[in-house]
């Protein structure tokens, strides 16, 4: 054989093995793309809700003011890391741009913990000019009001303070954002934290964001507990009744759900086979973080190269629920089962919820079966639970929230699968 000849299969076998070594590398580089442990922020990432996100963004844009609920961990901070993305896209000429300041109220406790709240997400925002123009309006404000933001937040005063004053700082600190853009929505996350804060929070923004020089300010109220959200804005004693059009953050298609995790394994050479994909999301109930979770774990135990298979997701899923056992419901489970009546008949809905469904609550033998004196106390107890965030109910039917909760209580029920009606 002719010398180039060897020479050129040397160098296509060195190229073969280059490319090899380079694909196997990249296989074992990969990362996992599936995140549950935060919201997310990566447009990319973020699966079902452009269609909603641009109905909300342009109500908000209408200066119309927005109450949307949605279950804990069920996407509302990540859906509203959309809507700012789509909240900055130019609408047409009666529907520009609009600079978005987003509010965590899920600690808040007090007036100064607000004014410390606000002074995060101003201190903090991504964009830099917004940023530097509220350090600026903060300086002036210090100064013409003499009081000192940082002050209150850490609780330090040499002179103590009345929660009238610190509600008069907050006035004056929100009606300061007003000059921060022309065109401006105010998310405050958690809204219904403010239920029970001393200082009257609500009169505070309905005064400073939404009265006479606040045409140009739009506000979005996000909220775990539904309840407690419409008793805030239709009670016609509270001072936002009838502010803001309710909205309920809509469960993600179970379609574009499976499209998406298709993608994500198929994307990072471990793709997954179409029975594991619709056993994962059986299980989760298209749960956000849930579902994101299970991925994650599924991704995990997968070699690069081979596919997700369905005894994977089977054997995520215990181990997943397997883990309740060590977590906050557990630990909350056992709070409620040593304390009066109404805490033990807590514990009995839930029992009866993940052994039964949501249907025919009070139906006589389930009563006596999971030991309630009578029916009359089942509506108060899912009420008081619904409060707590762990069940919601929709046209009817009530459900645990947390799918895996809920199989973990099924499982560890002595009552499930038994005594059929």
């Amino acid at each position: 054989m002719p010398r180039s000849a060897i020479a050129e299969m040397r160098t296509g076998l060195r190229n073969k093995i280059v490319s090899l070594a380079g694909t196997i590398n990249g296989l074992m580089a990969a990362l996992n793309p599936f995140i549950w442990d935060r919201p997310l922020d990566d447009p990319a990432k973020i699966v079902g809700m452009d269609a909603f996100a641009q109905q909300v963004a342009l109500t908000l844009k209408g200066q119309t003011n927005v109450a949307l609920f949605g279950p804990r961990d069920t996407g509302k901070t990540t859906f509203t890391n959309q809507l700012a993305l789509e909240l900055g896209r130019d609408h047409g000429p009666d529907a520009p741009a609009f600079d978005v300041v987003k509010i965590n109220l899920q600690r808040v406790v007090s007036i100064p913990g607000f004014i410390g709240c606000v002074h995060d997400a101003l201190s903090a925002h991504p964009d830099r000019h917004l940023r530097r123009s509220a350090q600026r309006q903060f300086e002036a404000l210090e100064k013409e009001i003499g009081f000192d933001i940082k002050v209150i937040k850490g609780s330090v005063k040499s002179v103590a303070r009345t929660t009238e004053q610190d509600a008069e700082a907050l006035h004056a600190q929100l009606v300061s954002m007003r000059k921060l853009s022309n065109h401006l929505v105010v998310i405050f996350d958690e809204f219904q934290r403010l239920a029970h804060c001393p200082g009257d929070p609500l009169a505070v923004i309905r005064s400073a964001l939404m009265s006479s020089g606040a045409n140009h300010v739009s506000l979005l109220f996000t909220g775990s507990i539904r309840t407690v959200l419409q008793m805030m804005l239709e009670d016609s004693s509270q001072p936002l009744f009838g502010e803001a059009a309710q909205l309920q953050l809509p469960v993600i298609g179970r379609i574009e759900f499976l499209e998406y995790l298709e993608f994500q394994f198929q994307a990072t050479s471990k793709p997954a086979e179409e029975a594991a994909l619709e056993h994962l999301l059986n299980l989760t109930a298209a749960h956000p973080r849930r579902t994101q979770q299970l991925a994650w774990e599924c991704w995990n135990e997968t070699r690069p190269g081979r596919p997700v298979q369905l005894q994977t997701v089977i054997d995520a899923h215990n181990d997943l629920v397997q883990t309740i056992e060590r977590s906050e419901f557990s630990a909350m489970l056992d709070l409620l089962i040593s304390g009066d009546d109404g805490e033990v008949n807590e514990v009995r809905a839930l029992q009866m919820l993940a052994d039964r469904g949501g249907q025919k609550l009070t139906s006589r033998p389930l009563v006596a079966r999971y030991g309630f004196s009578s029916a009359a106390r089942i509506k108060p107890t899912l009420l008081r639970l619904q409060r707590r965030g762990l069940i919601d109910e929709h046209r009817g039917v009530w459900r645990i929230v947390d799918p895996f909760f809920e199989e973990w209580l099924r499982r560890s029920s002595p009552l499930a699968d038994t005594y059929p009606e």
